[in-house]
Parts: C-alpha cells; structure tokens; sequence
C-alpha cells in the first residue's frame, strides 16, 4: 500500500484552500514527476451546490457534506499531466467540521467509473479536517489491492 508523502509548501496550499472556502468542502490534486522534483497543486470548483441547486433529488447533498469536481477544470488537470508527462500523486478534499476520514461517500466518489475499484488505484486520498474554519488535521488513505479497500496510510509532511 503507498505511504503518503508531499511537501510543506503543498500541505499549506490545500489547508489555506480549505480554510478558505469553508464551511464548504474544498477539492483538488496534487501533481507531480516520479522522481519528486516537481509537486505542485491544483485546486478544482467544488460545484456540488450548485448541483443541489438544480437537482437535490439527485443530489441530496450540498458544498457542506459534500463535493463534485467541476468537470472541465478536472479534465483540464488530467490533460496537464498527459502534456507535461506528470503524473497524478494525490485527490484531496476537506471535511468542514468533521474528522478526517474516509467516509462511504468519499469511497463511492473515489470508484465513480468503476464501482468496485478506485478511479486511480495508485493515488493516494489526502482527506483535510477543518473546525470552526482552521486545519484541525488531515488523514490520507491509499487502496489496498488485496483487501480491495481504502486503508489509512502514513501522511508525511516534508
């Protein structure tokens, strides 16, 4: 299972990200070369109240429980990483006022392709706690390919 490791100047992006935008979830990813010279962060809309806006049978959720990533900006990050030969290291999120966990929604999100697998299987999930509109903590969570689930994984800030 893949450990977690990203840098100081990363973890501060999506904490300030995610203080910013709360109390409603922030998303993104984090991009970067295999041999770690380059990290950078690409933060995406969450359009999730708009999408309750429109729809709250569909989406019975709103920004506060939960997120949907813009899918141009999303397609727009993916393209990036083809162009620039990069590769996809982390997905991460926030969690307003609640613990960071992976909850069934996040897994359910993270396998929207493919239910029973991940959408990227060798990224890591980089989920953010934010209480009362400050970083409280952050969990990331990796898919174990033997058990076919998420599991927490060890977060390292360098």
């Amino acid at each position: 299972m893949k450990a977690a490791s990203i840098r100081r100047a990363s973890m501060d992006a999506i904490v300030a990200q995610a203080e910013r935008e709360f109390p409603f979830e922030c998303c993104g990813f984090i991009i970067g070369d295999n041999e770690n010279s380059v990290e950078e962060v690409r933060p995406v809309a969450n359009i999730q109240n708009r999408m309750h806006a429109e729809d709250a049978a569909a989406f019975p959720r709103d920004a506060r429980m939960g997120f949907l990533m813009e899918p141009k900006e999303h397609l727009a990050v993916m393209n990036e990483v083809d162009r620039r030969k990069l590769v996809l290291r982390a997905v991460y999120h926030s969690h307003p006022d609640h613990d960071a966990y992976f909850s069934a929604t996040d897994r359910a999100q993270a396998c929207s392709f493919d239910p029973p697998a991940p959408d990227y299987p060798a990224v890591v999930y980089i989920v953010m706690s934010i209480r009362a509109g400050k970083f409280a903590g952050a969990a990331a969570f990796a898919w174990d390919f033997e058990k076919k689930e998420f599991a927490e994984t060890k977060l390292t800030v360098e």
